[in-house]
């Protein structure tokens, strides 16, 4: 029992370091010796849990899809008003990736892996169909603030969350989400006042 215990303990250990490590450097750029040395163990101490890289990111990855279609169910909640829902699935969404860094690494492996094979991931189009689907529905119920297209709205929300986490990594993360939803601000009210710049939101002069 002592055993397994520790083994469970070392697995997580590294499962941190390793998130750390796709994050700062990505999938190609990450080295497993590096991890190991964050997790103060060997390389071969990490090989007896995962046999390579791709092991490791896989990891990694499933677990942030399983989450994410976790994060995504809350849009069928009839307790809310679409308006609502949307609002909550982007704000469940940036929060996740500011707090929980197993999941960014695994947001981030999957966007990479999805770019270099010239597509959107599997997430990002759950994510636009979710948004679409919801805007739609909050137009139709003269909730729309504004929005005229939710096909638009789904793609702005994309590239917003891409542009912050991307735009902004000096801030380390910790004012991620307060910057999307300022920004989610700015396009349900339709652009009434200047948003703060990206700096501002993260905290840097």
């Amino acid at each position: 029992m002592v055993k397994q215990d520790r083994a469970r303990r070392t697995h997580e250990l590294l499962l941190d370091a390793a998130a750390a490590e796709f994050v700062r450097h990505g999938y190609v750029g990450a080295n497993l010796q590096r991890v190991a040395a964050e997790a103060n163990l060997t390389k071969g101490a990490l090989y007896a849990h995962f046999t390579s890289k791709r092991l490791l990111a896989n990891a990694l990855t499933a677990p942030f899809e399983g989450t994410w279609r976790e994060l995504l169910a809350q849009s069928g909640r009839t307790d809310l008003s679409p308006a609502e829902r949307l609002r909550l699935v982007t704000d469940a969404l940036a929060g996740r990736l500011q707090a929980d860094l197993r999941f960014r690494a695994g947001f981030h492996l999957a966007s990479e892996d999805a770019r270099a094979h010239g597509r959107l991931p599997r997430f990002a189009m759950d994510f636009s169909g979710c948004v679409l689907g919801l805007a739609a529905e909050a137009r139709r119920q003269g909730q729309s603030a504004g929005v005229q297209d939710p096909e638009w709205l789904g793609q702005l929300l994309l590239v917003l969350m891409y542009g912050v986490y991307y735009t902004t990594p000096a801030c380390g993360m910790d004012r991620f989400g307060d910057a999307v939803c300022a920004l989610w601000q700015q396009v349900v009210r339709g652009g009434e006042a200047a948003p703060p710049s990206l700096p501002a939101l993260c905290g840097q002069r």
